[in-house]
């Protein structure tokens, strides 16, 4: 052994022939003292064995994409003030604070509405909300610039404005906290949070910086103002794209679990997590999220069972499963299906239950009149998934996805029967 090296900072110490130890190198020469302190700053302690390899790609792209929010926001507020005639002598001070409070107002009440509505939806789909919460807030900083055109109708089209950013919060909120958790390796999520807000804190002071210049040169120009608006918009989603294809999620969305699904029963091999970020829709799953799936997780028991005889029937077809699968109703033009979840059921069974739906949809949907009783349909499936399902699930742990742990965005209802 010839000494020792500091793995942080790159210093190299070895012993001479008295077994005394001294510096003979830095790998940083004079900035090994400041790019450490910067790195402990802005990256969470171990980094980069603390956290996923996707971390520094989609921390940069998101680090360009909050720049162009800021300097956008700081165009986007003066002529919001413009708007409430500031600088005008007509205006009041009363007047501006009633707007104020109003489309105050009418953001909490819609961040409210949509939390309770889409909540359960943000976690399967990551990285879909990531990129709605950027693009809705793309709308409300757009409709904060054109208020000031509205002329009397100002106040409508800055409340709007106003309930899209709010939407933006809810949403960016919920994916923050669910990134957070996929970046941490080591139970570091709270370190992984604090060091994100270090850098949003560094990008707001170099906005501050640029933004004064930025109002400033536009003062006197509305058409410089939109231009440079609508510029940095493009850089923004370019940049919001960019980091969202950038991240490598392991769970299992409905969305990834198709897709694996859909390779495997023409014995493809699974897209690996890597494989699956370049391929997997991200828009789609935003727009299926405002409509009722096809497959819906978790559903109410009376929606479902309005009599005693199909209950009976499917629990003998699914004996011994936490779960039973069937379809909405009866109306073959009606192609969704339901997933009624039992008391116990953990995500290896919600998966089950889902690759049992998929098979099943896989069976009937392409038919308009059923050759035979839809319970031999049911039974085939049934059968089916038995007979693949642990396949599937090991070819999905070798190409590295999470198999114990799914987002299928299941519903809280798990029933069981009543004994007498």
């Amino acid at each position: 052994m010839r000494g020792v090296r500091d793995c942080r900072t790159g210093a190299a110490y070895v012993f001479d022939d008295d077994g005394k130890f001294y510096e003979i190198q830095a790998a940083y020469g004079y900035f090994r003292g400041i790019l450490p302190m910067v790195k402990d700053l802005f990256l969470p302690k171990g980094y980069p064995n603390s956290v996923t390899p996707d971390y520094i790609a989609y921390q940069s792209w998101d680090t360009i994409q909050a720049l162009c929010s800021y300097l956008r926001g700081v165009l986007a507020t003066r002529a919001w003030f413009q708007g409430i005639g500031v600088g005008s002598a007509k205006a009041s001070a009363s007047a501006a604070t009633y707007n104020w409070i109003l489309k105050d107002g009418c953001g909490m009440i819609g961040s409210l509405f949509f939390a309770s509505v889409f909540g359960r939806k943000f976690d399967s789909n990551v990285k879909s909300w990531r990129l709605f919460a950027d693009m809705i807030n793309n709308v409300g900083l757009f409709l904060d610039m054109l208020a000031p055109l509205a002329g009397d109708y100002f106040i409508y089209v800055a409340c709007i404005a106003t309930v899209c950013k709010a939407l933006c919060g809810v949403a960016a909120g919920a994916t923050k906290a669910a990134l957070t958790g996929h970046f941490a390796l080591n139970n570091n999520s709270a370190d992984v949070q604090a060091k994100e807000t270090s850098q949003e804190t560094f990008v707001t002071l170099i906005g501050l910086v640029l933004g004064s210049f930025l109002a400033s040169y536009t003062t006197d120009s509305p058409f410089q103002a939109w231009g440079w608006f609508l510029v940095l918009t493009v850089i923004h989603m370019i940049s919001n794209t960019k980091g969202v294809r950038c991240l490598r999620i392991p769970s299992l969305s409905q969305t990834r679990f198709r897709i694996l699904f859909d390779r495997y029963i023409i014995d493809k091999p699974l897209l690996s997590v890597e494989e699956m970020s370049v391929v997997e829709p991200i828009f789609l799953p935003l727009l299926e999220g405002f409509y009722k799936e096809d497959i819906e997780i978790g559903s109410n028991f009376l929606d479902c069972f309005p009599h005693k005889s199909e209950w009976m029937r499917l629990r003998a077809i699914y004996k011994g499963e936490r779960y039973i699968v069937k379809k909405k109703s009866q109306n073959m033009r009606d192609k969704r299906l339901t997933v009624i979840l039992l008391a116990g059921a953990s995500d290896i069974d919600i998966s089950k239950s889902y690759f049992n739906a998929l098979s099943l949809r896989s069976q009937f949907l392409p038919i308009t009149k059923l050759r035979s009783p839809l319970e031999f349909y049911i039974k085939r499936c049934k059968k089916f998934t038995d007979s693949k399902f642990d396949d599937f699930l090991e070819k999905a742990r070798g190409a590295g996805w999470r198999v114990d742990r799914c987002v299928l965005d299941a519903g809280a209802s798990r029933f069981e029967d009543m004994k007498d």
